[in-house]
């Protein structure tokens, strides 16, 4: 019986033990879980401190004055090379002859054709005589006209390949280097020379979406030759009709009166243009800080350690940046990297600062 009670005593002992260690185990556990979500995690994130743009007038760019007009002069027949009128730097007018083309053969046939479209003309006098009084058919009338046609068709065809023997100036300019002899062996397309118009000068240019309607064909551009400290005055005399679809500009071209020859085709100048000022032009961003959901865009701003969701308003975007016109303020700390990680009130620690006119350089 001792045994018995003994035995009976300690099973007792041991359910009431097994009993409190389960009522205390949820308890335990409940403490461990908040014990582990009591420590959050802290992203490190590159961020761009906001910075206001205002336009401040003065756009200028770069551009290279260029010839209004500029051909390579040359041949456009085959043939040996009879005289040269053309010499280096010669000015001449638009159709002055520079070469010619030996036109010995061309015109011993030219008057054969000529010979033929003759008697093909008698011919046909004849016939049409004799068919007014009965004497031939209207076939041979139109056999014989026809003749005439073709007779004339040959004569012109010949006169068109002389006139190619004669190589001439399409318009007024100064020729280059001449480096051709007489008796040179030209084929078609065989240069005589190079010749430039430079009594006008053309530039062109790229103007910002962000000033593509404030210009207009006949305004005043003034260039800027730094080399020799020259002001020049251009008329704008085109513009696209576009944007391009990768820079977001739009094409200017603006030319120079230059009948004094004072500046050189090919001289790099700057292109000054002076709009309104004080014009507000958004806030520019990495355009990798800006995220789209159905809501429309939002950028995460960090606040005292932490992440905030704003929606903002956008303008001017381009593969760099992108203007936001409201939503945030100059001197927002705007995150820039991680962003598939951080939401509204994560905690943020910043390991770089971007500069979003060249996102990966960082200061």
């Amino acid at each position: 019986m001792k045994n018995f009670s003994a035995v009976f005593a300690l099973l007792i002992g041991c359910i009431f033990l097994s009993s409190c260690s389960l009522e205390a185990a949820p308890a335990g556990n409940a403490k461990g879980k908040r014990g582990l979500g009591a420590v959050p995690k802290t992203l490190r994130i590159s961020a761009y401190i906001a910075k206001a743009d205002s336009t401040s007038g003065l756009y200028s760019a770069d551009g290279q004055l260029i010839a209004s007009d500029q051909v390579n002069v040359a041949a456009e027949m085959s043939g040996k090379l009879v005289k040269l009128y053309a010499k280096d730097g010669m000015k001449v007018s638009a159709g002055t002859l520079l070469a010619k083309i030996e036109d010995a053969e061309l015109k011993a046939n030219l008057k054969n054709a000529q010979a033929n479209l003759e008697l093909a003309k008698k011919k046909a006098a004849r016939l049409k005589t004799l068919y007014e009084k009965d004497g031939a058919t209207a076939e041979e009338l139109e056999s014989v006209e026809s003749a005439v046609v073709t007779a004339e068709a040959s004569v012109d065809l010949i006169q068109a390949q002389l006139k190619k023997t004669e190589i001439r100036s399409p318009f007024a300019g100064i020729l280059g280097t001449v480096d051709l002899s007489e008796g040179a062996w030209l084929t078609a397309g065989s240069k005589i020379a190079t010749l430039t118009n430079t009594q006008e000068l053309k530039v062109e240019f790229e103007l910002p979406q962000r000033y593509s309607q404030k210009l207009k064909i006949g305004d005043k551009v003034e260039l800027l030759d730094a080399e020799r400290n020259l002001k020049i005055a251009g008329t704008v005399r085109f513009m696209d009709a576009t944007l391009s679809s990768t820079s977001r500009t739009r094409k200017v071209r603006a030319v120079v009166k230059n009948a004094g020859g004072k500046y050189l085709a090919g001289t790099y100048v700057r292109v000054e243009l002076h709009f309104a000022g004080g014009e507000f032009s958004g806030i520019p961003i990495p355009a990798e800080a800006l995220t789209l959901d159905a809501n429309g865009a939002y950028v995460f701003l960090m606040q005292a350690g932490k992440a905030k969701k704003v929606y903002v308003k956008t303008g001017l975007r381009t593969p760099i940046t992108v203007d936001v016109m409201q939503g945030i303020a100059e001197g927002d700390t705007v995150v820039v990297s991680g962003l598939m990680s951080v939401r509204e009130g994560s905690s943020l620690e910043i390991k770089d600062i971007a500069n979003s006119m060249n996102y990966g350089v960082h200061e």
